[in-house]
């Protein structure tokens, strides 16, 4: 039986070919635009300057590889690291803005008083547009400790996105407080689990904690994290850059230090410029020994952590 709807006409033909056309331009440019901010966010310091462009859209091709795998959390690329911008949610960025990537342990007390320190500051420039901030974590000391804080944090990031960069400030100011205490004992599923309701975690969220810790769940995030970090050859946490360059540690030891950093940045600083490799210099940061154990010369050492339950 014939159709009784009306064939469209030539100039209807024409004008839907137009927009379809005008349409896949515009997707291409936001991939284009996506392509060239995620390259800057995820490469960080230097690897495009030190191996050239081609590596960078390999990496990226890493990331897509792994969209949707259960064991990388909404919005972590596929090295390991989640931006944000502006609307605070994982995986966002602020368009043309400078990065700050910050490459961090959550059971290493040097990267848990850095984040004390700047926390606010840094959430403050993210929500006013002056940088996007890249975190790049890894599990370098060895600890479990990490394992439970990396699974509790992939709940997080999967259940209530909104909440992970709050719940990740408040799992390293617990783990700050807990080494200046040398009480071991209260790295626990539970004790985290506590201070994430503390922060605003539901409590349905925070019940999933224990099952993701015991199934590791998240591991191959984890895993992801710490392979960018030996890949870029860095050695000690936390290392830190800003617009492609590694900062002192000591420079920036002061609650405002990163705002100033970021004032004195020249006009055009979110495209990678020039490399910068090896350790943190400045202040004191922990390195691996040799199998991935903790340790650094001169350090103090970690307190053992509670295994997994």
């Amino acid at each position: 039986m014939a159709s009784n709807t009306p064939r469209p006409t030539k100039a209807e033909r024409r004008a839907a070919a137009r927009a379809k056309a005008q349409a896949l331009r515009e997707e291409q440019e936001r991939r284009e635009r996506r392509l060239k901010i995620t390259r800057r966010a995820l490469l960080g310091g230097g690897v495009v300057a030190a191996v050239g462009g081609t590596a960078a859209l390999v990496v990226v091709s890493r990331r897509d590889a792994v969209a949707g795998d259960p064991r990388i959390p909404k919005g972590v690329g596929g090295d390991g690291s989640l931006t944000y911008g502006a609307a605070l949610t994982p995986g966002s960025v602020n368009e043309g803005a400078p990065v700050l990537d910050v490459y961090f342990d959550y059971a290493c007390h040097f990267c848990a008083n850095f984040d004390t320190l700047h926390a606010d500051e840094i959430s403050r420039l993210v929500k006013d547009g002056k940088i996007t901030l890249a975190l790049h974590p890894c599990k370098i000391l060895d600890q479990d400790w990490t394992d439970i804080v990396m699974n509790a944090m992939g709940v997080v990031l999967d259940e209530q996105p909104e909440m992970a960069l709050t719940f990740h400030n408040a799992a390293l100011a617990l783990f700050s407080e807990i080494f200046a205490s040398r009480d071991a004992g209260r790295q626990t599923v539970d004790e985290l689990a506590d201070t994430a309701k503390k922060a605003g975690v539901s409590q349905d969220v925070v019940k999933a904690f224990e099952k993701a810790v015991k199934d590791n769940s998240y591991g191959k995030w984890t895993e992801a994290g710490t392979n960018a970090f030996k890949d870029k050859k860095l050695s000690a946490t936390p290392t830190v850059f800003l617009a492609d360059t590694q900062l002192n540690l000591q420079a920036i030891a002061t609650a405002t230090a990163l705002t100033e950093a970021v004032a004195k940045l020249p006009a055009a600083t979110a495209t990678p410029t020039e490399a910068a490799s090896g350790a943190p210099t400045g202040a004191a940061t922990e390195t691996p020994a040799e199998g991935g154990a903790e340790g650094g010369a001169g350090a103090p050492a970690a307190p053992s952590p509670e295994p997994a339950e």
